[in-house]
């Protein structure tokens, strides 16, 4: 992509916001239908296939061949600099992170912590597992701890980055492509899910949908973003025989401007809300996994694909309201940073709470108002750490990627 889409950084604000509310020990805080909003990852997915394979798709020849053997040989560099760019993006702030795990674990065994997490061996093991390719399925399977539980979205996203690029190459046509990925999508429906006996929302066979949506979305944008659907002006032609107050309130800019931040914030709410509503454990009523099912991952995969398509317009959908647009503009181009080290900074947090909960004021414990101040701070620390973080490892690593990856085409031409 030539340019940062803002409305993308805005979704991806969202989506690690509501990451944090779901594993964040503050949620007497917010009603119990947002107490497991994990759909944020589900929002990560979609957003991660249209943007990557966008970002990889405008780097290919013009002419790819006609065999998918010529087509290979012709993509060959773009192939390499993708997978090259990946590491330099993703491995120095996952490893990081794990070493800030392993340190942590160290001080906290030293200081006489009894907590699950607090054993620098088990930590080990799961830096080991995440290198090896193999993190979520060792997790899921019991092979391992699950200190580090969220690092399986990265493992997912790992093995679909593997296979991705080489099927958008080899498929060659748009309508290729597209056809695979809808064989792709069907076969993780009708197929993998119903053979999966574990829970299926860690597993990459289970997964990959989303990130498929994404890059179905990445390879029509082009195609709708220019309808003149989208442009109030048709709307307004097609009703020019028939005066409507409704049109003549849409001729202002301004109306027009708040609706499509409604919308956007409704979807944004309704993506948030899903997971909490089909939870009945959490709301009292009968046991029941519905909320861990496939139908209930298709519908927040569709709300998330209804978020990214907005995003791809560019046309002021999403959460475009004066005040708050730099905000989260700033929270989601550190987001990768702060998804990897929140659930660290709660790790901590739980275990330091209530080993010194005698000495902690009472203002602060277990009431509403010692709750909110509590998570200001978190959010302080943990805002904090995802900067030092980004400015430190994860864009210092990505520029040392692009020279890499720079030198390698020059010696390549």
């Amino acid at each position: 992509m030539s340019h940062k889409n803002l409305e993308i950084e805005r979704l991806r604000a969202v989506a690690v916001l509501l990451t944090i509310i779901v594993h964040a020990p503050f949620k007497q805080l917010f009603s119990p239908y947002l107490y497991s909003p994990f759909t944020g990852v589900d929002l990560f997915f979609v957003i991660s296939g249209f943007v990557v394979s966008r970002s990889f798709l405008a780097t290919l020849p013009d002419t790819l061949g006609a065999s998918p053997v010529e087509r290979l040989e012709h993509s060959k560099q773009p192939i390499i600099a993708f997978y090259l760019r990946r590491v330099f993006r993703i491995a120095p702030s996952a490893f990081f992170y794990i070493f800030l795990y392993w340190i942590v674990a160290v001080v906290m065994k030293a200081t006489g912590s009894i907590a699950i997490f607090a054993r620098p061996a088990d930590i080990f093991r799961e830096g080991i597992a995440f290198a090896g390719g193999i993190y979520n399925y060792a997790m899921v399977y019991a092979g391992i701890p699950t200190n580090m539980s969220h690092y399986y979205s990265l493992s997912i996203e790992e093995h679909f980055y593997l296979l991705a690029p080489l099927l958008l190459v080899l498929c060659g046509r748009t309508s290729y492509r597209l056809a695979a990925l809808a064989i792709g999508v069907c076969l993780v429906l009708f197929v993998a899910r119903p053979m999966t006996a574990v829970s299926i929302a860690d597993l990459s066979h289970t997964r990959f949908d989303e990130l498929l949506y994404g890059v179905i979305v990445a390879l029509l944008v082009d195609k709708y973003r220019h309808l003149p659907l989208w442009q109030f002006q048709t709307i307004a032609n097609a009703n020019a025989d028939h005066p409507s107050t409704l049109i003549d309130m849409l001729r202002n800019p301004r109306v027009r401007a708040v609706l499509k931040t409604l919308l956007g914030l409704a979807f944004c709410a309704l993506l948030a809300l899903l997971p909490g509503v089909l939870n009945t454990d959490i709301l009292g009523g009968s046991p029941s996994q519905f909320f861990f099912s496939s139908a209930a991952f298709c519908g927040y995969a569709l709300v998330s694909v209804a978020l990214v398509i907005l995003a791809s317009l560019e046309r002021g959908w999403i959460l475009n309201i004066p005040g708050l647009t730099g905000v989260l503009e700033y929270i989601g181009a550190r987001s990768y940073s702060i998804y990897l080290g929140h659930v660290l900074l709660i790790l901590v947090y739980n275990d330091l709470y209530f080993r010194y909960y005698e000495r902690i004021p009472d203002f602060l414990k277990l009431t509403r108002t010692g709750y909110a101040l509590q998570f200001v701070l978190f959010l302080a620390i943990a805002f904090a750490l995802a900067e030092t973080t980004y400015r430190l490892v994860e864009k210092p690593c990505i520029g040392v990627g692009k020279r890499v990856i720079g030198s390698f085409m020059e010696t390549r031409a």
